[in-house]
């Protein structure tokens, strides 16, 4: 009853936000309702069952509409990171003529415009630093609430935790990869807050993020949690540009987060972690983790036959003609690739994935535009959110390094925070004071 009281309080306190407060509220409502998935929760049929995703995104473009004066200002002609999303969403599309299973194709390939215009629509209701803010305290919190279901919960298959999936991603891998980056912002928040129940809101929320990656057991998410956090913390502990205390802080939070990690590690988690290594000698002998390095071969090899990609799940298609005689697939040799770049190379080709790799790399670029600018006005607080950003970003790509996710919902909401980001600091001279 209490996931349900949060969902409608969630949803009507976000759009009367919205209305009265700032219109980028009703992105963060979006966010939720993605994280919450009605649909898919034990819950699910205590509320009514109507696409709620629909109606926020209408409520969106309403209100980029009816505030067309300020939203008109957000240009995504000036936006590049979510010019390059586009150029991959339309090679996507372009696939669908020649894709090996159109029907399907076509059904992901709507869904995939879906997401770009939604994406679209989010850019132009952040119009400020402050709805920035926002949208990425909106993230937090929905990453906050799917780790609590994933508590709830609790390991219900072997060692791993299943049936909290997206709606994008059934997968708890897939769940995995898309709270995994907004451990790092959460870590960001908890420094920079000056009160100290903030601390305290993000303390939580930071600990039931890692918990739930714990509990998930997604070697993928560890790593990607992992590196992103040694990101920031380097420049947190190296960089000239310092807050007061800034290194004692850094040291404070290195050995906290040590400590935090021994103390929700478990013997399960330990142990799949550790036996990476020990995977990569059973590829023939055995389906593992290390498996995967032959279906990626296999991608490399069918993607020389067929340049262009082959649709959706192409690799699904003809990987039993690539993948080699005596490599155990687990009893199937239709399988799926296992990553997000031969995912791409296989469905859109050299093209598709050049396409996609500037998309990242525009995103990438941008972020440290922004810092660049904000380092030059001696915003410290906002250059270390742009840090932490960067920091969700390769969590991300780590992630998606094993998934299957390159159309994921989080993956975009990254791009364009990135150039929401370039928008209100850089294009629109963001000075840290108030107008007027």
């Amino acid at each position: 009853m209490l996931s349900v009281l949060m969902f409608f309080a969630t949803l009507l306190g976000g759009v009367i936000l919205s209305l009265r407060h700032s219109i980028a509220i009703a992105f963060v409502v979006y966010q939720a309702i993605y994280f919450f998935n009605p649909e898919k929760r034990w819950w699910g049929n205590i509320v009514p069952d109507i696409s709620y995703s629909f109606f926020i995104v209408i409520f969106m473009a309403l209100l980029v509409l009816a505030n067309s004066k300020l939203t008109k200002e957000n240009k995504i002609s000036k936006a590049p990171p979510l010019k390059w999303s586009i150029v991959v969403m339309l090679t996507y599309c372009v696939a669908y003529f020649y894709a090996i299973a159109p029907e399907y194709h076509y059904t992901f390939m709507i869904y995939f415009i879906k997401l770009i215009v939604i994406m679209c629509l989010a850019y132009k209701l952040i119009s400020s630093a402050k709805d920035f803010t926002y949208v990425l305290y909106g993230y937090i919190f929905s990453a906050w609430y799917v780790s609590f279901y994933v508590f709830q919960i609790g390991r219900n298959a072997g060692n791993r935790v299943e049936g909290v999936g997206l709606v994008d991603s059934p997968d708890a891998n897939g769940l995995a990869a898309a709270i995994a980056p907004a451990l790092v912002l959460t870590l960001y928040y908890y420094w920079i807050s000056n009160k100290y129940w903030m601390k305290g809101v993000f303390a939580i929320a930071g600990i039931f993020i890692a918990n739930a990656v714990v509990l998930i057991n997604s070697r993928g998410a560890f790593l990607a949690v992992a590196a992103s956090i040694a990101f920031f913390m380097y420049f947190m502990y190296t960089s000239s540009f310092q807050r007061k205390h800034q290194k004692k802080m850094a040291v404070f939070i290195t050995i906290a987060g040590l400590s935090g990690a021994l103390y929700i590690a478990d013997d399960d988690f330990i142990s799949r972690i550790t036996g990476i290594a020990g995977e990569m000698d059973k590829a023939e002998s055995q389906e593992s983790g290390a498996t995967r390095l032959v279906f990626w071969k296999a991608a490399w090899d069918m993607t020389k036959d067929y340049p262009f990609g082959n649709g959706y799940r192409g690799f699904n298609y003809f990987s039993p003609f690539y993948i080699p005689e005596g490599i155990d697939t687990g009893g199937n040799r239709s399988r799926s690739v296992h990553s997000t770049w031969f995912e791409t190379l296989t469905e859109v080709g050299y093209l598709g994935l050049l396409f996609f790799i500037m998309m990242l790399w525009s995103a990438w670029k941008h972020l440290n535009k922004v810092r660049s600018y904000l380092r030059d006005k001696q915003l410290v607080d906002e250059y270390f959110k742009i840090i932490a950003l960067q920091g969700s970003l390769i969590a991300f790509i780590i992630a998606m390094t094993f998934l299957n996710r390159m159309r994921a919902e989080v993956l975009y909401w990254l791009i364009m925070f990135s150039a929401a980001a370039y928008n209100v600091y850089v294009l629109k001279k963001y000075t840290g004071l108030p107008k007027g």
